[in-house]
């Protein structure tokens, strides 16, 4: 099916300058494209969907070498990208200007920025969202938004920006990766489903009753040392020194705003990345040992009680 999309047209000239290394999937449904990493080079994958009023793109990814994707930004392009998973490195060659982004953070861009390289990191799990959109939205901005300060970078002087931010409160992150889960669409039903979650994210990031939810510094510090520093041993009372608050202050604030205890959000990022390993063909000894397992008795019993079947 022909696509009528800029920004998917956009997304599969850029993955045509990266060799095969991501597979273009074949999808029926209309304004909606799916690429599947090369088993060969990672794993994970990349949806795009434009329904109109936004273009919603999400990818999940982990790739057995570094990466290195470059691409021409296209003009009046304006864009928010949420990383949510892993370090992003990024390169503006017209301004010679390097971005190292951890997440999880908020990008947001406007303009033609010209020639962009992005860096992936190998073994490492990269999660991202993109809401892409244009000067129709961005009267809908100008109308309902415009004293909301993610609209002001949008709304102010036409020249070609890029600002990180950081994700304003719980709600957003939970909507996020709610978004983010949702199975690749094989159906209209799925579309409308992507769709609605896409606009309550839209949403949620331009309430302008919502700062006092906004998420704690030392939470966002927390989430990026369990997410960068999963393999080694990680206390609580270590963690609570590192960002600087008193352990029973990081236990109530890392469960408010992310519905997890730090145990258990650092239980599953293990086995997030026990998963994609043991999926690459990595032996079970090496796995346990590279996700923080010193026993792999241990690590075998700990596995099959969160999937619920044995490694």
């Amino acid at each position: 099916m022909l696509t009528m999309s800029i920004y998917i047209d956009s997304h599969k000239a850029v993955l045509k300058q990266v060799g095969d290394i991501f597979l273009d999937m074949y999808s029926p449904l209309p304004n909606h494209h799916l690429n599947q990493f090369n088993p060969s080079d990672g794993d994970g994958y990349s949806e795009i969907y434009d329904f109109g009023k936004l273009c919603v793109g999400k990818g999940k990814y982990w790739i057995d070498r570094p990466l290195k994707m470059s691409a021409e930004s296209p003009s009046n392009a304006f864009g928010i990208t949420m990383l949510l998973s892993g370090t992003h490195h990024i390169k503006n060659h017209r301004s010679n200007h390097e971005y190292q982004i951890r997440s999880p953070m908020i990008i947001l861009r406007k303009g033609s920025l010209g020639l962009q390289t992005i860096y992936l990191q190998e073994h490492k799990k990269m999660a991202l969202i993109t809401l892409d959109f244009n000067e129709t939205f961005l009267e809908i901005m100008q109308t309902s938004f415009q004293h909301h300060d993610l609209a002001k970078f949008f709304l102010a002087d036409p020249n070609p920006a890029l600002k990180t931010i950081n994700i304003p409160n719980k709600n957003v992150l939970h909507q996020a990766h709610y978004l983010l889960n949702l199975p690749p669409a094989q159906s209209s039903i799925d579309l409308l489903h992507l769709e609605g979650a896409a606009l309550e994210l839209m949403s949620l990031l331009l309430d302008q009753h919502s700062k006092s939810n906004q998420i704690p510094a030392p939470i966002h510090k927390s989430i990026m040392i369990l997410e960068s520093e999963f393999e080694q041993k990680i206390t609580i009372r270590t963690l609570a020194k590192r960002v600087g608050i008193n352990e029973c202050g990081l236990k109530r604030l890392f469960k408010e705003y992310t519905g997890k205890t730090i145990g258990h959000y650092l239980l599953e990022t293990r086995m997030k990345h026990a998963q994609i390993l043991l999926k690459d063909g990595v032996s079970v000894e090496n796995v346990a040992n590279q996700v923080g397992y010193s026993s792999v008795q241990y690590f075998k019993q700990i596995f099959e009680q969160h999937f619920g079947y044995s490694c």
